[in-house]
């Protein structure tokens, strides 16, 4: 994915920077950014919210929120190194190392939320992004490494709320306590973006075994005609990794994701429509199919922004049984936020938001019961880009 240099902070006209900076911050995700400086950089973002908050993998029949302090209320903070080399003749390399880390501890990794096998407060160090890359306007650029899934990147970059894996329902929908296998990043891949032509651009990606589950394979392609942006995703993933924070399922699944967006200027709208396949195993086939859609709002107000997003995931197909206090893969579960997000500069923010999740889970004992379950997060924070 492409990152930013690090942002000079500047003091905005309270008219028309405001303004500005509500449309930029509109325009892309948080990790979306522009690209790298000739040398090497260090970069990152810290995020910091204090709140009360349920699971973000689905409220359950038992579960009670917890008040606590999180590092990624509107996206999940990292530090990283990045460098460029020009080669000459519009040939250019570069190179990214970006790691997770929880700023309310000082630890690495994602968080507590997810345990083994999955254990996100396990992710390797550079599990964010470790590639270096070859590229060239005429032909494109190819990656290889550690890099952000082209499912994942179709999902945070036409959507309200970003890359946030605590407050976006689409987010949390698919890849958060979903049947999904894959997670947001894939280690020993190669991926190939082509340039930009008449507003279109494609991306394939593999991912090699090495023992560790896969192939993997997926395809994106993306079109911008200024005000309207449309983008269509695919991915097939085989037995997710059990050693690797990879994704919450260690089953076979395939999923395809539509986006789009426009922007009413001011209102911009953005929606995703989707399908999950929970292939199961080569021991334990199985083909469970969950819809998943989504709209979403950001509309400049003020020094600032109001954010909206409903997401729904469901299926009508058998799902097993779990336990009561399990959410995850549930056969019905939706979710509405809404908030404000305030910003102090180019670089810093302040922000508030409230989500509702609501489930329905098949669960034991038997015979299998539908149990609905209901619950409400809420945060306050920060969130600063260096």
């Amino acid at each position: 994915m492409t990152n930013s240099k690090p942002m000079t902070l500047k003091r905005l006209h309270p008219a028309s920077g405001w303004a500005a900076l509500a449309a930029l911050t509109l325009a892309a995700p948080a990790q979306a950014q522009p690209a790298p400086q000739p040398g090497v950089q260090l970069f990152g973002l810290l995020d910091a919210a204090a709140g009360r908050f349920t699971s973000p993998s689905g409220v359950n029949a038992k579960e009670q929120a917890v008040s606590k302090v999180s590092s990624g209320g509107l996206s999940t903070s990292f530090w990283g190194i990045r460098g460029q080399e020009d080669l000459g003749g519009g040939t250019t390399a570069l190179f990214e190392l970006s790691s997770f880390m929880r700023n309310e501890s000082g630890a690495a990794g994602r968080s507590d939320a997810l345990p083994a096998p999955v254990n996100v407060a396990a992710d390797p160090y550079f599990s964010r992004a470790a590639w270096v890359d070859l590229s060239h306007p005429d032909w494109g650029r190819v990656r290889v490494g550690n890099i952000t899934s082209l499912l994942f990147l179709n999902a945070i970059s036409s959507n309200a709320l970003g890359d946030s894996t605590t407050f976006s329902p689409l987010n949390l929908l698919t890849f958060i306590g979903s049947p999904l296998s894959g997670g947001t990043a894939w280690a020993n891949s190669v991926v190939y973006d082509s340039p930009v032509r008449a507003g279109l651009t494609g991306s394939v990606a593999y991912a090699a075994s090495q023992n560790q589950g896969g192939p993997n394979a997926a395809a994106r392609l993306a079109y911008n005609a200024g005000a309207f942006n449309t983008s269509l995703a695919w991915q097939s993933v085989n037995r997710n990794p059990q050693t690797f924070a990879d994704g919450t399922s260690a089953n076979d699944t395939r999923a395809w994701q539509w986006a789009a967006s426009y922007d009413f200027n001011p209102l911009k709208l953005y929606g995703h429509l989707g399908q999950i396949q929970n292939r199961g195993t080569a021991s334990a086939p199985q083909s469970v199919h969950y819809r998943v859609w989504d709209v979403s709002l950001g509309l400049p107000m003020g020094t600032g922004q109001w954010l909206a997003a409903y997401g729904v995931r469901n299926t009508g197909d058998t799902v097993a049984p779990v336990p009561a206090t399990v959410a995850g893969g549930n056969v019905s579960r939706k979710l509405l936020t809404v908030g404000y997000d305030h910003f102090l500069s180019r670089r810093t923010e302040v922000y508030v938001l409230l989500s509702r999740d609501q489930t329905e889970t098949r669960t034991l004992p038997a015979p299998p019961t539908l149990i609905q379950a209901s619950g409400t997060s809420f945060a306050v924070g920060i969130r600063h880009r260096f």
